[in-house]
């Protein structure tokens, strides 16, 4: 199949392409002599694009000129209008390309043809072939009242519980609402889970890690009635429960502690202090911070902070800044000088509204970048008026870079923020540069004196060189290598090592003084260094200047910018009425649209904030349960995947919002409900009672549809009537996510490093294709068996472990994981060398916790820690032999007994790590 271009190589062809008809205008005549009328698409925009709109319209629009259409020439900058349509008197255009100062000095000058061309342009009436961008460019269709009442387009309603003959086995509301789909099929909820699985279950969900068997026995002895609900209490105040939550919300934000489009598997650019961002989101997760606040400090919490002209930062201000690096998770690549170009800026606004829309509302926006949404009611105009929500922190025109890159020049700003105020750093840097002031001089009397004795040294090796050539040999030394001549390069090649003066040898001849001297100088320059000061920095995003004007852009191109669009909000989630109001903050240095724009998603009183909502419920779902009410969580519009749960899903948002938009508890109230706890096995074709408790499923099944293949019983098999398990008559089966996989064998071996936060774990990326973590960049190897969160995330060329185990590629963000089941998953698990150096400790763990040299109690012990349960009669019969046939195989092969029993051992923890139940929740 033939591959596509990237964009951005489709870019760079066409401006080749153009660059080559361009430059065959100046050999031709004049079009004008053909009799021909001139347009401005066809015959200037052409000369334009070649010498004029960088700096006027592309990447930059200085005197606020854009040329990049007539209508906005016409409209001029600073000074007027740039053309006046058949008058080339009054048109400044053609006077500053007249009179030879556009372009500027230094750039491709204008031919004569060129000139010519763009005279008689101007002079013919300066005609265009589309429309100015004086009025719409497209008549967009209005949203109507039909488009409104879509369901994810309207406030949810809190729908009364509905009435079921279940009622008794329902914990919560949510099994109330489950129970009614489940008994028009003549079905009800799966037992109940034994107390082994719902432990694990639990465990994982909530921290991500297995329990302890000590926390396993603890909870299926407890007799108590509260013992479940303790469970999650405890879990839900864990630390490590902001580590796993965390993680799910930065897939939905994208994030990655790179730099650019990440795509070259040997260079990594690390985004210095973007890991900030990762723990602000583990620490808002363990601080249950309400989802209202927690989006809005994201989208503008550089507006809620007077962090300006602050004396210092509190730990607040520092946290509003860093929490603004969700909107810094797109791909930037402008940190290159040669991708610094207006395709790719335009890039980071397009992908930053394409984050907002499938992460905070559950929308296909990027859809109406080129014209109106096909699908949804989102005008093409829609879009526009909401990229320029962002266009003053992100103006095209007036640019800065992410990041200083070494070896390039540096830039008055980068987007990177200081995480101290501008006062702090300024005075880091005075006293950093008055430290390095002394140092210099201090360097200079230690250079001073190295000098002398060298000196000394090289005239005693002179002269010990024939007299006729000692004084031509030291000249030709002084003299600089590349203004020697032909004899001084001989002599310098030959008779330079015969003189040259090592440090050792400088070092051996000092006196006693100057060695005391030098110490003394050396110790001034290691205090002076240890007194430096120093500042991390943040990645942040804020407001850079006024608002510029965002045009349309006609089918999405930047270079054909229709009228100008007023920022605003997505129609059909507004008030039909109401206009949205921006007021500046932080004394008018920011223009408040994006914290206007956070509030209006939040709002629950308007559909915006009804769909952001439901989004963050049916995310919260996915995760507990497998797959969303609403499967596709990244699109809630008409082209994505209709409820199945539709007044649950409503009355879940409305809850969500009602407790005051907190996680935890919408959390709790998911896991609390019967539906949760349910068995995920049953047996292939066995039956259930739709109400179990009552006796009357008989009455159920006459009310049913017939294809609910019910007996005369009552009896149906679930698996023949919903075979996808959309009702959820059991709880789904789950793999463990990439990261999971790896912290719960790091877990079960007695490994993992469990301290939070911090700079990432680097990764080293082979030449073989492996990834693996970067040993030699760690103080100490243990820090290698820290937390998966903590390993750099890079868009593609993860750690191959995560690989294999469907870590996502980051193109934009990531909704919604795949898991997979494919074979080098078991290859990497069954060959992987950090399976088998786990393994080894998982052995010596289970050695150590069974106290005993008994082969069963060690094998119990294993499936304690790798499983959550004691093993079966048969499955401890088939671990016996194992172990004791590995064995006999060691001694076989030379190994000490006690060396033997050990492998054996390490075989079956080995094996225990393969096995399904380790890599899925039941």
């Amino acid at each position: 199949m033939q591959r596509k271009p990237s964009p951005h190589c489709a870019a760079i062809v066409a401006s080749l392409l153009v660059g080559w008809a361009q430059g065959g205008l100046a050999d031709e005549p004049a079009p004008a002599e053909s009799g021909r009328t001139l347009v401005f698409e066809q015959d200037v925009l052409p000369i334009l694009t070649q010498h004029c709109l960088k700096c006027h319209g592309l990447e930059a629009r200085k005197a606020s000129l854009d040329l990049r259409t007539a209508g906005l020439a016409g409209r001029g900058g600073d000074s007027g209008p740039a053309i006046v349509a058949g008058d080339t008197e009054l048109s400044l255009l053609w006077q500053r390309v007249a009179d030879g100062s556009m372009p500027p000095e230094g750039e491709l000058p204008l031919s004569d043809a060129k000139k010519e061309t763009m005279r008689q342009w101007i002079a013919g009436g300066a005609q265009a072939l589309g429309a100015s961008d004086a009025g719409p460019t497209e008549g967009p269709p209005e949203v109507s009242e039909s488009d409104r009442q879509f369901w994810a387009f309207q406030r949810p309603q809190k729908a009364a519980l509905p009435a079921v003959l279940g009622m008794a086995r329902a914990a919560t509301p949510i099994d109330a609402f489950l129970l009614s789909r489940l008994e028009e099929k003549v079905l009800g909820f799966s037992p109940p889970a034994e107390p082994y699985t719902v432990v694990r279950r639990v465990y994982l969900d909530l921290v991500g890690l297995p329990p302890s068997p000590g926390e396993v026995e603890q909870f299926v002895s407890d007799t108590s009635n509260d013992a479940y609900e303790q469970l999650i209490d405890r879990l839900l105040a864990s630390p490590h429960f902001g580590e796993r939550w965390g993680r799910h919300w930065l897939d939905a934000a994208g994030y990655v502690d790179t730099v650019g489009a990440d795509n070259d598997a040997a260079i990594i650019i690390p985004a210095e202090g973007k890991w900030r961002y990762r723990d602000y989101v583990v620490r808002s997760f363990n601080d249950d911070k309400p989802y209202d606040r927690f989006v809005t400090e994201q989208l503008a919490g550089d507006e809620l902070a007077e962090w300006r002209e602050a004396a210092g930062y509190t730990s607040e201000t520092l946290d509003l800044l860093v929490a603004t690096g969700y909107l810094r998770n797109v791909a930037d690549r402008t940190a290159e000088d040669e991708l610094n170009t207006a395709d790719i800026r335009y890039s980071v606004l397009h992908d930053t509204l394409e984050l907002i829309g499938t992460n905070l509302l559950g929308l296909t926006l990027q859809c109406a970048r080129c014209h109106a949404h096909k699908y949804e009611p989102i005008p093409h105009r829609d879009y526009y008026a909401m990229m320029a929500l962002f266009t003053p922190a992100y103006n095209p025109q007036a640019w800065v870079q992410p990041h200083f890159r070494e070896g390039t020049a540096r830039k008055p700003q980068y987007r990177e923020l200081p995480d101290v105020a501008l006062s702090e750093q300024r005075a880091i840097d005075e006293h950093n540069a008055q430290i390095d002031r002394q140092t210099a001089d201090i360097q200079a009397q230690i250079s001073a004196l190295d000098q002398s004795y060298k000196d000394q040294l090289t005239n005693q090796k002179l002269a010990g060189l024939p007299e006729a050539i000692r004084a031509d040999t030291k000249a030709a030394l002084e003299t600089a290598a590349d203004k020697r001549s032909e004899v001084q390069k001989y002599l310098a090649e030959k008779l330079g090592p015969l003189v040259a003066v090592s440090a050792e040898e400088v070092s051996a001849s000092l006196s006693q003084e100057d060695r005391q001297k030098l110490s003394g100088l050396e110790a001034g320059i290691a205090a002076l260094k240890s007194s430096r000061r120093c500042y991390g920095k943040i990645q942040a995003l804020y407001d850079l200047g006024p608002p510029p004007a965002t045009h349309l852009l006609r089918r999405g191109d930047y270079q054909t910018p229709g009228d100008v669009v007023e920022a605003g909000f997505l129609s059909v989630l507004s008030d039909a009425v109401a206009e949205p109001a921006f007021d500046p903050v932080a004394g008018g240095l920011s223009s408040g649209r994006r914290l206007a724009l956070a509030r209006w998603i939040t709002d629950s009183n308007l559909p915006s904030g009804g769909l952001a909502a439901r989004v963050m419920v049916n995310r919260i779902w996915s995760q507990l349960f497998g797959r969303g009410i609403v499967a596709t969580p990244g699109n809630f519009g008409r082209s994505g995947a209709a409820p199945t749960h539709p007044e649950l899903l409503d009355w879940l948002a409305c809850e969500f919002v009602e407790r005051g938009w907190r996680v935890k508890p919408m959390i709790k109230l998911m896991m609390m409900s019967a539906a949760y706890r349910q068995a995920s096995y049953r047996p292939a074709g066995a039956p259930t009672l739709a109400v179990e408790t009552t006796g009357e499923p008989s009455a159920v099944a006459a009310q049913s549809s017939p294809e609910a293949a019910a007996d005369q019983s009552g009896l149906v098999d679930p698996a023949v009537v919903d075979p996808a398990n959309d009702l959820l008559w059991k709880m789904r089966l789950r793999r463990l996510e990439s990261e999971i996989v790896r912290d719960a064998i790091l877990a079960t071996s007695g490994k993992l490093r469990r301290d939070l936060g911090g700079p990432p774990l680097m990764l080293d990326p082979r030449p073989d294709g492996m990834v693996v973590l970067k040993l030699d960049s760690l103080s100490d190897a243990e820090a290698a068996w820290r937390r998966s969160v903590y390993i750099l995330a890079r868009r593609a060329y993860h750690l191959t472990l995560l690989d294999v185990f469907d870590q996502p590629l980051v193109a934009t963000n990531c909704t919604a994981r795949t898991p997979s089941a494919v074979v080098t998953q078991s290859l990497a698990m069954l060959n992987d060398a950090f399976l088998f150096e786990q393994a080894d400790f998982f052995a010596a763990r289970v050695a150590a916790t069974a106290g005993t040299a008994d082969t069963a109690s060690r094998i119990d012990s294993a499936f304690r820690l790798a499983l959550s349960r004691p093993p079966g009669p048969q499955e401890l019969t088939w671990s016996m032999e194992l172990v004791e046939r590995h064995a006999s195989r060691f001694i076989s092969a030379g190994s000490e007994p006690r060396q033997a029993e050990h492998k054996a051992l390490a075989a079956l923890c080995h094996m225990l790590l393969n096995t399904n139940e380790f890599l899925y929740i039941e």
